[in-house]
């Protein structure tokens, strides 16, 4: 089975659809849909097109696209060294949302690869809240309720792995530093005014490339 059937096929067991139903998406017959699974015939783009809008996730999905879960990870923890009493956890959220999106403007590949979703408050990466539960339960970071907002801060330092360099590294420190001092509603308007998230539906997972579509000066700050 190829790299595309074969996450057609996890799409539609995920959302409890029958190969009939899919067949009848592609407006194909079952056997046809039978050979597409079995990678005996390719998706036309048409064809990936209709898929996409009746799952109602974007193309990429259907391609395998490399991702970095430590490496995200490495971010969160570097990001948390900007902000020695905590940093919100929607404005960490947004930090790491352009982290990524900037660096794909950049050079065509992001950062850590993670996959983020249309959220009603800016974009959220697709394991940050499986993450910070899971670092909260383990003790690396602390959570506590001021102001409305959620702060985390954490309890010890990370091991520090090679995963990110020199120029990641710099264009994290250039996003903490511009939005250390803003408020959290400033960096959520900024991330709900940028192209990928106007450009997507809420709960979709946004396509790097929609960044690419976006001002020169308004992809990590604004005049930035």
């Amino acid at each position: 089975m190829g790299e595309v059937a074969k996450n057609v096929e996890r799409i539609r067991r995920a959302k409890r659809l029958n190969q009939e139903q899919i067949s009848d998406v592609l407006n194909v017959s079952r056997g046809t849909y039978i050979n597409v699974k079995n990678g005996k015939r390719d998706l036309t783009t048409g064809e990936l097109e209709r898929l996409s809008a009746y799952f109602n996730v974007p193309i990429a999905e259907f391609f395998d696209q490399p991702r970095n879960n430590d490496k995200f990870k490495q971010m969160y923890f570097y990001i948390l060294r900007h902000f020695k009493d905590g940093v919100p956890k929607t404005k960490l959220a947004k930090l790491l949302y352009l982290a990524d999106f900037s660096y794909f403007y950049n050079n065509l590949a992001p950062m850590s690869g993670v996959r983020y979703v249309r959220r009603e408050y800016g974009p959220v990466a697709d394991i940050f809240f499986e993450l910070t539960d899971d670092l909260y339960d383990k003790g690396k970071i602390d959570i506590k309720p001021l102001d409305y907002a959620l702060i985390i801060s954490p309890t010890t330092i990370a091991q520090e792995e090679n995963y990110l360099s020199d120029e990641e590294k710099d264009l994290l420190d250039k996003i903490c530093v511009f939005w250390k001092d803003k408020r959290t509603s400033e960096i959520v308007n900024f991330t709900q005014e940028q192209k990928p998230w106007k450009m997507c539906r809420d709960g979709e997972y946004i396509p790097y490339s929609l960044i690419t579509q976006e001002d020169p000066d308004h992809v990590y700050a604004p005049g930035f």
